[in-house]
């Protein structure tokens, strides 16, 4: 059964919040609304923390439209992909309460192709899922390029089934949330650096997670959770296994 989460509402100001723009963070929950402000609040189990925000230059507004806005937790910033394929980083300092000015990361067009449906920040690199459910993985050769892009041989992910609604990268493994609240994942076989080979998929938690009812505002997971958050700002958390 979800847990109900108490402390202050999330992304609930009153200026719009896309719900793919709520990301989880190590120890916070990271939220970029409409007018590319960037807002954090303090998490922890059965916790969330008042709202601050990291002030500084708007965030996926200005330029080329966005394509996918991520946050990249193993570097501690915030990565907008535009519709030509190019990678921007914006960093985020938690201590100093502050977003940094847009950077551009190097590397061939990423993410651009019209069947590519999300892209996923790993430690080693960026990895993009296509209508195909196939894992394509851009390696970094640094902190600020990356090379081409080279195939994993795994299953195909979230194309076979009961429709997906909810795809997330968490740590060790893909999980998918289907249109009926069924979770399912699928287990890594091999570090990212090795191919990052995921095996078939298993269901992942008894419960059902947003499923029916209002649309939840975002659903994202967190360590062994997935969290719900509802149009009121709570947050439900359901336990994986």
């Amino acid at each position: 059964m979800a847990q109900h989460w108490h402390g202050a509402p999330v992304a609930s100001s009153g200026v719009h919040v896309r719900h793919d723009r709520v990301f989880p963070a190590k120890n916070h929950l990271v939220v970029v609304n409409d007018n590319g402000e960037v807002w954090a609040h303090p998490l922890s189990a059965g916790s969330v923390g008042g709202a601050f925000q990291l002030p500084g230059p708007a965030v996926a507004v200005h330029g080329v439209p966005p394509k996918f806005v991520i946050l990249d937790k193993h570097h501690s910033r915030i990565l907008v992909i535009n519709a030509a394929g190019e990678v921007w980083a914006h960093d985020l300092d938690f201590n100093s309460h502050h977003t940094g000015n847009a950077y551009h990361v190097q590397g061939p067009a990423v993410g651009h192709a019209s069947h590519d449906l999300e892209i996923y920040a790993t430690k080693h690199g960026l990895a993009v899922r296509n209508a195909n459910g196939e894992i394509w993985v851009h390696h970094y050769v640094n902190r600020n390029a990356y090379g081409g892009a080279s195939k994993m041989n795994s299953p195909a992910i979230a194309v076979h089934g009961t429709p997906s609604r909810y795809v997330f990268k968490s740590h060790r493994r893909f999980i998918v949330v289907n249109t009926a609240g069924e979770v399912w994942a699928h287990q890594r076989t091999a570090g990212w650096d090795h191919g990052g080979n995921f095996a078939g998929a298993y269901k992942a938690s008894h419960e059902l997670v947003a499923a029916g009812g209002v649309p939840a505002k975002a659903v994202i997971p967190w360590k062994q959770y997935i969290l719900v958050i509802n149009q009121a700002g709570e947050v439900w958390a359901h336990t994986l296994h």
